[in-house]
């Protein structure tokens, strides 16, 4: 990735009013079940240049892993603990020793082994660890913007649950999110369908600020989601999150 972007992609990450919400609700989920460890050992897998793992440093031992190098030489020049992975077929997890929390936040939908990256976080979990997903939903709302971002699929409930054999997992919750801003995204992206197509070259990116009241508005609604997220799951939305605890 050139440097530059990695930059900017990084600010986008820590000032885009739906990267500030959906770490808000990754940071809460975090809280809720793995709180009660006093001292527990995180792994977060395609970490990029490290913003989620700096935004909750409630955790010392953390540490991530990421394919790009740009990515990676940030995240080391913040002090961050983060290690390339140069295969991106490799899911031997467990090379970096034994976790209570592993995190793949928008990460799978971009592997199309995804059984098998899921197969290789197992391993690398002790045994009452904890892992944490989250990854787009709604094969509907597919636009160039995922081809821009080099997806495979987008996941339904159904879809994402089969990754985890429930003899090997106890799933904890499940939940859409992005539920409240769902009556403008879907509309939006079956306009740009329409209209670009799925040729990411034709398609300007999603990725971008708008006028700052809008944001704020956004995110104000974001925020409000994920407050009564803490209560109920929701039935539908762009995004998922699953929460799951290995078997012992």
């Amino acid at each position: 990735m050139d440097p530059a972007y990695t930059l900017q992609y990084e600010l986008f990450e820590k000032k885009h009013w739906w990267h500030v919400a959906r770490g808000e609700l990754i940071a809460s989920t975090i809280d809720r079940y793995v709180g009660n460890n006093p001292q527990p050992k995180w792994l977060d897998i395609g970490c990029g240049t490290g913003v989620l793992l700096e935004s909750y440093p409630r955790i010392a031992d953390r540490m991530g892993v990421e394919m790009d190098a740009g990515s990676v030489e940030r995240a080391i020049s913040k002090g961050l603990n983060v290690r390339p992975i140069t295969d991106p077929a490799d899911f031997n997890y467990a090379q970096y020793g034994e976790f209570d929390l592993i995190t793949l936040c928008d990460v799978i939908e971009h592997i199309p082994q995804d059984a098998q990256a899921v197969a290789g976080v197992i391993d690398a979990l002790r045994p009452g660890g904890i892992v944490l997903v989250t990854v787009p939903a709604m094969q509907s709302l597919w636009s160039a913007h995922d081809v821009r971002n080099h997806h495979c699929r987008r996941y339904s409930k159904r879809s994402l649950v089969a990754l985890f054999d429930p003899a090997r997992w106890e799933l904890l919750r499940v939940t859409y999110f992005s539920t409240f801003l769902l009556p403008l995204i879907w509309p939006y992206r079956q306009f740009k369908r329409l209209t670009q197509g799925t040729d990411p070259a034709q398609a300007a990116d999603d990725k971008k600020f708008g006028p700052p009241i809008i944001d704020r508005t956004f995110l104000g609604m974001f925020r409000a989601e994920c407050r009564l997220l803490r209560a109920v799951p929701m039935p539908i939305g762009s995004s998922l999150l699953l929460v799951a605890r290995r078997r012992i």
